[in-house]
């Protein structure tokens, strides 16, 4: 097949970064060329972040064109050790060094003044580049349709200059909200400016995409004069990504073993979990000898212990293992390896309206999940598609309920369910998303004015 038409994606963090934005990028790229679509990817040249991962560079087939600018540095940024950190977090080392405590003095200044000098986001430094180099790409590649997908916001800050200086058709996917996101500055001025850039985003775009319906009613209801048109595609999982996980087993069937994939922060952490664990443990409900409790990506960011201090006042240490952060394929087959799936959800009021991306890798695992997550469409498709158990990450006594009944299930599995008797899930496979964007690049290429 011979592709005509081409569409630029513009997605800060492209392979070789890790995340679960950059699969959705990735996956777009992967998979768009069976519907008719050339993909062009406009991102930045690699630097130190928290989550490299070069072996995601091995899925993008030949006919995706990478486009890499640079951006301005103001030096290396606290994440670039996060993964490093994550990796000597046993639990069994000594003392914090010089640096670490320099750290924890000096990062939380830096994140405050970030606040008011990067808006709407710290990849604003790329904003001015990849404008020049977005602009050479459509121009020299004859681009049809422009894809901007955030976070970050920036993206889209491109997507609104690319439109504005080219007319060519352009959809933006917002993979979280923006202005109605959970986590805001509270800053006024910020707040007022980053609206107002929202709202020119909206009114330009010619579809605005997102990936939830609690997502896509909240847009509708606080932007009905700017939007045009609003879809939804989920986020998802590639099956092909786990087909080689077939066959692999656990290390030791003996030991049930819990683990989360992923960053822990302030408004998403483990500390209730683990104090769960530890009262189960003491009031003899869990057998020591049988639990292990892993944890992959970032525990604690540079200069912050809280988690791991957890971990030491309850006297965990020999049940935690961190891993730090995995390759894709490497923390996949760790879940494989693994009993239950922890998914610990954000504890913010809105939260419940996030589904978050890793929801649909442990989907795509079937191995059983405890959520901690509030009420939502995340804990809706767990409840719907029988994938485990959901309680409230507030309450300890749920928490506990939540460990103790799958502790159980491991200790005595029932006959596995009928797999046939779950609802379909396709709309959650990446090949299909890609079809429905497709679908969606078709009519907007369509309506606008395509190029000759």
């Amino acid at each position: 097949m011979t592709l005509k038409k081409k569409v630029l994606i513009v997605a800060y963090l492209f392979p070789p970064i890790g995340g679960g934005g950059v699969q959705r990028a990735l996956k777009m790229a992967k998979y768009l060329q069976e519907f008719g679509w050339e993909p062009h990817v406009l991102t930045v040249e690699p630097q130190y972040h928290v989550s490299l991962d070069q072996s995601l560079l091995e899925q993008l087939p030949t006919g995706v064109h990478v486009h890499r600018s640079k951006e301005l540095s103001l030096g290396a940024p606290p994440a670039a050790t996060a993964a490093r950190a994550g990796e000597s977090q046993s639990g069994h080392e000594g003392s914090p060094g010089l640096v670490t405590r320099l750290k924890k003095l000096v990062f939380p200044t830096l994140k405050k003044l970030k606040k008011y000098m990067l808006v709407p986001d710290d990849q604003i430094l790329w904003l001015p580049y990849a404008m020049k180099k977005g602009l050479q790409v459509i121009n020299d590649h004859q681009i049809d349709v422009i894809f901007s997908t955030s976070g970050p916001y920036t993206n889209h800050l491109v997507g609104l200059y690319l439109k504005r200086k080219t007319g060519t058709p352009w959809i933006a996917d917002f993979r979280d909200p923006w202005t109605q996101n959970m986590h805001r500055t509270d800053i006024a001025w910020r707040e007022w400016l980053e609206d107002r850039l929202e709202r020119m985003v909206l009114r330009e775009s010619d579809i605005l995409l997102t990936v939830t319906r609690s997502f896509a009613d909240n847009f509708k209801q606080k932007f009905s004069e700017e939007l045009r048109r609003v879809e939804v595609i989920h986020n998802g999982f590639d099956p092909e990504d786990y087909k080689e996980l077939q066959e692999v087993r656990g290390d030791d069937p003996s030991i049930c073993s819990f683990i989360y994939t992923g960053i822990f922060y302030k408004e998403r952490n483990p500390r209730l979990f683990l104090r769960a664990v530890k009262e189960l443990l003491d009031e003899g409900m869990l057998e020591r000898e049988k639990v292990c409790l892993k944890f992959a990506g970032v525990f604690d960011y540079p200069g912050y212990s809280e988690n791991m201090d957890c971990v030491k006042e309850l006297g965990l240490e020999d049940l935690v293992h961190v891993l730090g952060h995995l390759p894709h394929q490497q923390a996949l087959m760790e879940l494989k390896k693994s009993d239950v799936l922890l998914l610990v959800g954000d504890t913010a009021p809105d939260s419940g309206d996030y589904i978050p991306g890793k929801l649909f890798e442990y989907m795509a695992i079937d191995k059983p999940i405890l959520a901690l997550s509030l009420k939502g469409e995340s804990t809706q498709i767990i409840e719907n598609y029988a994938l485990g158990e959901v309680v409230d990450p507030g309450n300890l006594a749920e928490i506990k309920a939540g460990i103790l009944s799958l502790y159980r299930q491991w200790l005595e599995p029932a006959e596995a369910a009928n797999v046939s008797e779950r609802p379909s899930t396709l709309i959650y496979e990446r090949k299909e998303q890609a079809r429905l964007l497709g679908k969606l690049l078709d009519e907007v290429y369509v309506e606008g004015v395509p190029k000759a």
